[in-house]
């Protein structure tokens, strides 16, 4: 909990410092597997700039998990790296929320989330991949990827 605090701490005082920009908000799909798991997860997410290389990235994720449901909520911020080329690459980090419900059991924690990614193009549409540490209970990771549009 201490970690969360300081985190947001963190966040909020850049936001704070952040220089304003014009918001762009875009929507994306996004796709992966959950390597402790061995699960495929589909989701979708927000891609809302707040700064020039700072975007806020709310996600949903669905696992499809063989016997009940399992899906994450997340509130991430992604910073873009230096880059002199259409490839960007990031760092990221946020809360996240997972729920588990499998007949009469039902579990619903919370954590941080670190991830680290790339983009390829700054197009209208924007692959990307990225490795995420969902460190919600017992610590996750997850690789995948997608695009925004």
């Amino acid at each position: 909990m201490k970690a969360s605090a300081v985190l947001l701490t963190a966040l909020f005082c850049c936001l704070a410092w952040a220089a304003p920009a014009p918001a762009q908000t875009r929507l994306g799909v996004r796709g992966g597997v959950y390597l402790d798991q061995d699960e495929v997860f589909l989701g979708g997410h927000l891609a809302h700039q707040i700064e020039r290389r700072l975007q806020f990235n709310p996600n949903l994720e669905c696992v499809l998990v063989e016997r009940g449901s399992l899906f994450t909520i997340n509130a991430d911020f992604l910073c873009d790296l230096p880059s002199r080329s259409r490839t960007v690459f990031w760092v990221g980090g946020g809360l996240g929320i997972s729920r588990f419900a499998l007949e009469d059991f039902r579990n619903t924690d919370s954590g941080l989330n670190l991830l680290l990614g790339v983009n390829f193009s700054r197009g209208p549409a924007i692959p990307f991949l990225h490795v995420k540490l969902m460190m919600i209970g017992e610590s996750q990771l997850a690789v995948g990827g997608g695009f925004t549009f």
